[in-house]
């Protein structure tokens, strides 16, 4: 068992120091541009009715 919680914290650090050396290889300008085109996106899609509907249902139903 200890064996096992000390293979499986090796992976998870392993995989957190591949996503962080990814990451810094995203330039800030470009990954604030993307979040801004993806928050212009949603705010679009959420304002026509259909949209907003499903997603208050989807909601509603997992609050249930």
């Amino acid at each position: 068992m200890d064996q096992q919680r000390l293979y499986a914290r090796q992976l998870l650090n392993r995989q957190k120091n591949e996503f962080c050396q990814r990451l810094e290889k995203i330039p800030l300008p470009l990954a604030i541009g993307l979040a801004l085109v993806g928050g212009f996106l949603s705010e679009r899609i959420f304002h026509y009715p259909t949209s907003s509907q499903m997603f208050h249902l989807f909601l509603t139903w997992r609050a249930l």
